[in-house]
């Protein structure tokens, strides 16, 4: 094991020398302030996260072109939007458990790959058959990407401001959503579907970047005892800080946290320590994947088909809902260290519910007031899912907390499986007030879960939340 010589101020104020250790590597990440490799990896990774934002929801805008080029039925239309949700939901487990055992940096720089590759051969597709098949693979990428990644900044950040930091890297997801949503806007209607599949394989680059600008997270290399790259990672950071470190303090209270609990296996997710944690976990993560693939994907096909709206209105209204989500986003980031996750999620969530229910009692009024509703709901549901990206890996260990995340966005893709299907039934139906009221009820369950479930994350380090 390499040894490290640092000035240590213990509570005696006397000086000490000794090896990496769990508890060394938990003090040195809490004593780091803000530094310009933290933003370099924020960056980079916030690179991958804005394509997968990106490439997600291309779907939608892509989407009135693609039933009229190969005729396609609602029902046609629901299995091509969950069809890259089949290939997410698997994604979802094995990019995790790819980054449990071989780094958090490579499984981001794998599941960039083939989002990319994936999505330039979606723009040279000639028939349906085709173009389903690579949203599956795609999905692969898509589902693996943001679990690990929110893994990987939580745990390069120290307790004090982590919401912040986080989620100002997060809301680069709905800025990928928004830059799809306005793009697709303007390069749709004048240059075809195919343009947005090129531009989203601008991923690919990423992994030929990532492993060789981003150092690995040292939390993951010391669980699996590689302290001296973990001591290799920490430098890295150091070295990028303006000014002197502080003094490394308190170190036997990390030590004592570091040591505290037994390394957790992956079953431990649903064991009765963790079990609350993961139905709070699950419902908050199947309420994004209802509203966001059952209605938001479906947004301009329902503008335009059931309003009568020109295209480029149903497109425009489309990211008129894409603003609100990223302002809705922003906001939660400054707030969320000051007022709590949990507070945060639960009123969102009840306010989606409430904007999803007018959108059902006002749904024969005009596309205008139909649009208002959801573009706040979707607002509001962004202000509260993007907190599960701080929230979620707070609540595991770092032995399991890439695995929990994926478990946590599995949920998502399983919601995002049936969710397209039940919206394409009540459009086929005529009932789009019943597919409002449904839609609505989902946030509102999922805060009572998390409120009654979960529990407060704020301002801790993340060795202290474990169970």
């Amino acid at each position: 094991m390499r040894t490290i010589v640092n000035t240590i101020a213990g509570q005696g104020g006397t000086s000490v020398s000794g090896a990496v250790t769990k508890g060394s590597i938990i003090a040195r990440i809490e004593r780091l302030p803000a530094n310009a490799l933290q933003v370099r990896a924020r960056l980079l990774i916030g690179a991958a996260t804005f394509f997968d934002g990106f490439d997600v929801i291309t779907i939608a805008a892509t989407l009135p072109l693609l039933i009229q080029k190969w005729g396609l039925t609602p029902g046609q239309v629901g299995f091509l939007i969950a069809s890259g949700s089949i290939g997410q939901l698997i994604g979802a487990f094995l990019f995790p458990s790819l980054a449990e055992r071989f780094g958090r940096v490579r499984s981001i720089a794998w599941s960039s790959a083939i989002i990319g590759v994936t999505s330039i051969a979606c723009g040279f597709a000639p028939t349906f058959a085709v173009f389903v098949a690579l949203r599956i693979v795609q999905g692969l990428g898509l589902g693996g990407e943001l679990p690990v990644a929110a893994t990987y900044i939580n745990e390069i950040t120290r307790a004090h401001g982590r919401g912040r930091f986080v989620l100002l890297y997060e809301i680069v997801f709905p800025i990928g959503l928004l830059a799809s949503n306005a793009l697709g806007a303007w390069i749709v209607p004048r240059f075809g579907w195919q343009v947005m599949y090129l531009i989203g394989g601008a991923p690919l680059v990423l992994f030929f970047l990532l492993r060789k600008l981003v150092p690995e997270s040292p939390r993951w290399l010391g669980e699996r005892a590689r302290m001296a790259d973990a001591d290799r990672a920490l430098n890295a950071f150091e070295a990028s800080v303006k000014g002197p470190l502080p003094a490394l303090t308190n170190l036997a209270e990390y030590e004592s946290m570091a040591h505290r609990h037994p390394k957790r296996r992956r079953l431990d997710v649903i064991s009765p320590a963790y079990l609350k944690r993961t139905i709070a976990v699950a419902l908050l993560w199947m309420t994004a994947g209802v509203i966001q693939y059952g209605l938001s994907t479906w947004l301009p096909t329902i503008y335009e088909t059931v309003y009568r709206a020109p295209l480029q209105l149903a497109l425009n209204l489309a990211v008129a809902a894409s603003v609100l989500g990223v302002l809705g986003s922003l906001i939660c980031a400054l707030i969320v260290d000051k007022v709590g996750r949990k507070p945060v999620i639960n009123v969102s969530f009840v306010l989606c519910a409430i904007s999803l229910a007018l959108a059902g009692v006002f749904h024969a009024q005009s596309v205008y007031v139909v649009a208002t509703c959801c573009a706040f709901a979707l607002g509001f549901m962004a202000c509260g899912f993007i907190t599960a990206y701080v929230y979620t890996p707070e609540l595991y260990p770092t032995s399991i907390r890439a695995f929990g995340c994926g478990l946590g966005g599995a949920w998502l893709k399983v919601a995002a499986i049936f969710a397209p299907a039940l919206v394409g039934k009540t459009l086929a139906s005529g009932h789009l007030d019943t597919a409002f009221y449904l839609l609505a009820a989902v946030p509102m369950l999922a805060a009572l879960a998390v409120h009654f479930l979960g529990i407060e994350t704020k301002g801790k380090v993340l060795e202290q939340l474990e169970a």
